[in-house]
Formats: C-alpha cells, sequence, structure tokens
C-alpha cells in the first residue's frame, strides 16, 4: 500500500534532494558549497585562536614591569595583529567569492526551468497570515 501511495506522489520528478538524487539539482554545486563553506569556518577558527591570544597578551602586559618583557610582549603581539588581518582580509575574499559563486548559481536554469527571483514578501505574508 505504501509503494502504490510514494509512486503516486513521485509525479515524474527528475531529483528529490530528500531522497538523496540530487543529479539534476546540482549536487556537485552544493559539494563545492559546502567545502568553501567549512574553509571559511577553518578560517574563522584561526582567527578566534588569534583573538584569544592577543586578549591574553592584553592581560598579561598589565602586569609587566621590565621593559625588556614589555617590548617582547609588543613584538608578540603587533605580530598577532597583523596575522589577525591578514586572515580577516582572507574571510572576507572567501565570502565575497562564496557570494558571487551563489549569484551565479542562481542565474543558472535548474530542470530547463526559467530562474525565478525570490520573493521575500510573499513568503512573509504565506508564513504569518494575511490579518
Amino acid at each position: 500500500m505504501n509503494d502504490l501511495l510514494s509512486r503516486s506522489f513521485s509525479g515524474g520528478r527528475v531529483a528529490d534532494i530528500e531522497m538523496g538524487n540530487t543529479a539534476a539539482t546540482g549536487g556537485a554545486n552544493l559539494d563545492k558549497f559546502f567545502k568553501d563553506v567549512a574553509e571559511i569556518k577553518e578560517e574563522l577558527k584561526r582567527l578566534e585562536i588569534l583573538h584569544n591570544q592577543l586578549q591574553e597578551s592584553n592581560e598579561h602586559s598589565k602586569t609587566l614591569y621590565n621593559a625588556k618583557s614589555i617590548k617582547n610582549l609588543r613584538t608578540k603581539m603587533d605580530n598577532d595583529v597583523v596575522s589577525s588581518l591578514k586572515n580577516a582580509k582572507l574571510i572576507k575574499n572567501l565570502l565575497e567569492a562564496l557570494d558571487r559563486s551563489s549569484e551565479h548559481n542562481r542565474s543558472i536554469p535548474a530542470a530547463g526551468l526559467e530562474p525565478q527571483p525570490i520573493v521575500h514578501g510573499s513568503l512573509l505574508s504565506t508564513a504569518y497570515g494575511n490579518n
């Protein structure tokens, strides 16, 4: 019985994301997207580690009185700031590349259909009702 019902609802669809068949929906594009997102998350973790190191160095600098140790700590902090800036610029570039890739993928017609613009107003009206 379940088999009869499931065939009646399939309606000859070429791809079904929920069933894992992503052949016609651009599964390769999604794989690339998730790979890019994972790379961005790694860079964000590195940036967070640098941020924590800078915070610890700042707290440590409050207790130092020796000029040589203060100078060494300041050099370390300067290097961490430079690394943080480089990492932040890299993250920004990766996010911009991901955005451009997303724009490009939205313009590609899926399964022979014309690309449809996303109308957020209609989503809000259907989600919350028209009161």
